[in-house]
């Protein structure tokens, strides 16, 4: 990127957040610091009113509004391709909210460019799973609604490891999506603890007016904590290179961490909640793979066998 097209980028995203810290801007960009500097105090010797320092951010003064942008090509092809993955991974009321942003989108767009999106739309498409249906429903605005307004909200939740219904009243600090599923991680108040659960076993919804009583950490900070706190099982397997595309992209579902070249073979590595699940799908493979380790693994996928032989 030249310099003239990095510094429209960044007046854009000076329009686009309250603050802009410099870290930000020069990861965006991969750009040091320095030169962020340099970018910041070009664009105020061109009348932009930036105001702001290096140690703490950058943001305009409250008022200023350049005229709009016209997206690239490339920007509204980026935007459809997220409208087909929201249309089936979201729920009904983001799908609403994404499709009327991209009416306007198309709205300010030339001819020749809505011509181009309507041949290239008909070349995405996302793969319909049962998952498409189950997220139809609209439970993600209200859990983000939660989250910016800071109320409390009650839900309706299935356990799948119990098979019962409970109630909960939870302040949410957010959701994230992983492996096929949305999860939405909140402070539980019947547990007094950080919960995660899975959102398409929630079976209801109620906004409340009940303020968050708690300061609570960002998402980030949540599954950072998560990832270290957790019980997480190391298991190694080592399998012949021909062989790996058998697992295909499974591995990555269930946890592949690294992967290390072994000569002929490879040795991946995975980290689980779950051994048990892992050596059912383990078994489905085994007489291709080695178990490297961990000995409790080796113990459950001993334990399956014998369980169902004759």
């Amino acid at each position: 990127m030249n310099r003239i097209d990095r510094l429209s980028a960044i007046l854009v995203q000076l329009q686009s957040r309250s603050l802009i810290k410099a870290n930000d801007i020069a990861e965006r960009f991969e750009i040091s610091l320095r030169t962020v500097y340099r970018d910041i105090r070009a664009l105020e010797e061109a009348g932009i009113p930036i105001i702001g320092n290096p140690g703490i951010g950058y943001s305009l003064i409250k008022g200023f509004k350049l005229p709009p942008l016209m997206f690239t090509q490339a920007e509204a092809i980026a935007f459809l391709t997220a409208e087909k993955l929201v249309n089936e991974l979201t729920d009904a009321g983001s799908i609403e909210h994404y499709n009327s942003g991209m009416d306007k989108i198309r709205a300010i767009m030339g001819y020749a460019d809505k011509d181009i999106l309507e041949n290239v739309e008909t070349s995405i498409s996302v793969f319909k799973t049962c998952k498409s249906e189950i997220y139809k429903t609209n439970m993600l605005q209200p859990i983000l609604q939660s989250v910016h307004k800071r109320k409390r909200i009650n839900i309706t939740y299935f356990s799948d490891y119990k098979q019962e219904t409970s109630e909960r009243e939870i302040e949410p600090i957010g959701i994230f999506f992983s492996r096929t599923n949305w999860y939405l991680a909140a402070f539980c108040l019947k547990r007094k603890d950080y919960r995660t659960f899975r959102i398409d076993r929630i079976e209801t919804i109620v906004e409340t007016e009940k303020a968050y009583t708690t300061q609570h950490p960002s998402l980030k900070n949540f599954m950072d904590n998560t990832r270290r706190t957790q019980n997480l099982e190391e298991i190694v397997i080592r399998l012949p290179k021909d062989k790996e595309k058998i697992i295909g992209d499974d591995k990555y579902y269930y946890g592949l961490i690294l992967k290390k070249d072994a000569g002929q073979s490879v040795e991946l590595t995975f980290l689980t909640f779950s051994i048990d699940k892992f050596a059912h799908w383990y078994l489905s493979f085994a007489d291709i793979a080695t178990i490297i380790s961990s000995e409790k693994f080796k113990d459950k996928v001993r334990n399956i066998i014998q369980s169902i032989s004759p």
